[in-house]
């Protein structure tokens, strides 16, 4: 089975392509052109190189959130159009978990942060890919508290990580480049899900968004 994994949460992004659990190509772009300017073309590209038919795919795996408002409705967009499409079924995969199955070999607790500005972040832990704890959005501070009660070593992932890397400071380590969410990961995490047969379609799957919209707590505030 090909699968298909789309992420779109945050300023970077891609798209790859697996033969079950193998990996066929992948692309990642850390540049700052939007989603709706790239995905679709590197999604042609990606097809194109592998040889493969858009028909061909029969599971996609996308990045549900949370990050970038935008982003994230293109990429589920995308993955939901497909999905109804093709008559195949999508897994939805947020942010956080992803980043968690990405360095699950990491001996010790690995620390996804997604920056939610103002040293904010959204956050999870993970050890060897399993959660040991809930999705959660608070401040940096927490998130070290946190850490330090924790009393294991400590892998900081996520554009929050990159971006506050000072704050985390000297005896953390924290991955920059290496840090980068790869769709190869979110792929790899749906199909594994798809097999256990947790799976959505194209009328079930929303985005993870964490957080209200700029619209939404406007339109609250005028209530």
């Amino acid at each position: 089975m090909y699968v298909l994994g789309i992420d779109t949460s945050t300023t970077t992004g891609g798209v790859a392509l697996l033969n079950d659990d193998q990996l066929v190509g992948e692309f990642v772009l850390n540049i700052r052109t939007t989603h709706s300017e790239r995905l679709l073309p590197a999604l042609e590209e990606l097809l194109t190189s592998g040889g493969i038919e858009v028909a061909q795919v029969g599971l996609l795996s996308v990045v549900t959130g949370p990050g970038s408002f935008t982003g994230l409705r293109i990429g589920v967009a995308t993955a939901k159009g497909l999905s109804h499409a093709l008559g195949i079924k999508v897994v939805g995969v947020t942010t956080l978990e992803g980043y968690g199955w990405q360095f699950k070999c990491f001996p010790g607790i690995v620390l996804a942060l997604v920056d939610a500005r103002r040293e904010n972040v959204f956050w999870q832990a993970f050890r060897q890919g399993v959660a040991v704890n809930r999705p959660a959005w608070g401040t940096l501070d927490e998130v070290l508290d946190w850490a330090r009660r924790s009393q294991e070593p400590c892998l900081y992932v996520g554009d929050g990580a990159n971006n506050y890397a000072e704050r985390i400071g000297a005896g953390n380590e924290v991955q920059p480049s290496q840090g980068l969410l790869r769709p190869s990961a979110v792929a790899h995490l749906g199909y594994l899900r798809f097999l256990k047969g947790e799976y959505s379609d194209a009328f079930t799957l929303n985005p993870t968004y964490m957080r209200q919209t700029e619209a939404e707590r406007k339109w609250q505030e005028q209530m």
